[in-house]
């Protein structure tokens, strides 16, 4: 029963891809200028992104996002403990890092086992809840 959060039936959203997303597969993305079209969210949390693209369109195809509910996302494991439940926010190179700052903006929860390997990318279960605002660790 330990997977039964990742059938909540919530559908992503498709959208156009502004750019060669490629290599993004599984990163963070943005608004694009384009209304109805979206970006790589690499300049970490301005503009904050969307969502979390689960395909990988070129240029002009359409971008498949999850924005709300449980998906799969790049994780970096930083200084801060990444375990289970973790508050996640959008960092540099469109993935999610744990944020021990109270202030900082909450782009969803890490669903995975405690990782510390600091600098280390990973695919990982979140929960995105893509709010600009904040909560404690």
């Amino acid at each position: 029963m330990a997977s039964s959060y990742f059938s909540f039936g919530i559908a992503p959203a498709p959208f156009k891809a502004d750019e060669d997303l490629e290599n993004f597969q599984w990163h963070l993305v943005k608004a694009a200028s384009t209304s109805g079209n979206v970006a790589s969210a690499t300049g970490a949390c301005n503009p904050f992104p969307i969502g979390v693209l689960i395909n990988s369109p070129s240029a002009g195809q359409e971008a498949t996002v999850v924005m709300l509910g449980p998906t799969k996302c790049k994780v970096r494991a930083n200084a801060c403990d990444l375990s289970f439940g973790r508050f996640l926010t959008p960092g540099s190179n469109a993935v999610l890092e744990p944020t021990a700052v109270s202030t900082s903006p909450v782009f969803a929860r890490y669903l995975g086992p405690k990782a510390s390997t600091a600098g280390a990318s990973f695919l990982a279960n979140v929960f995105v809840l893509p709010f600009a605002g904040s909560a404690g660790s």
